[in-house]
C-alpha cells in the first residue's frame, strides 16, 4: 500500500499592483501557493483582520483604498492538509492632498 503525501500551502507568491497609492485608488492583490492537495481557499488580511470579502478560491482581490495610512497585508491559504501564510506586504495610502496629483 502506498502512502499519499499531503502538504499544507507553501511557496507563496503574493503581490500588490502598487505599494503606494492615493486615497480612493484601487489596488489589486494576487496570491498563489503550492500545496498537495491544491489550495481551495485564499483569504486576505489587512492589519491582521480578515477582509470582509476576503475568502475565495482564486486568490485575487480588488481593494479601494478609502482611508489614508500604512496597511500591512498578508495572504492565508488553506487545503485539507493545513494552513499557510505569505510574507507581509506594506501599502501606503496617501491622504486626499498628500503626495497625490491628479
Amino acid at each position: 500500500m502506498f502512502a499519499i503525501l499531503s502538504d499544507k500551502p507553501e511557496k507563496f507568491q503574493f503581490a500588490a499592483s502598487s505599494k503606494e497609492v492615493c486615497h480612493d485608488e484601487v489596488i489589486n492583490f494576487t496570491c498563489s501557493a503550492d500545496g498537495n492537495p491544491a489550495v481551495h481557499i485564499y483569504q486576505l488580511f489587512e492589519n491582521n483582520t480578515l477582509v470582509t470579502d476576503g475568502t475565495n478560491s482564486h486568490g485575487m482581490w480588488n481593494r479601494t483604498m478609502s482611508t489614508g495610512g500604512v496597511f500591512i497585508y498578508k495572504c492565508v491559504a488553506n487545503n485539507t492538509a493545513g494552513t499557510g501564510q505569505s510574507e507581509t506586504l506594506t501599502v501606503t495610502v496617501n491622504g486626499e492632498q498628500d503626495n497625490c496629483f491628479m
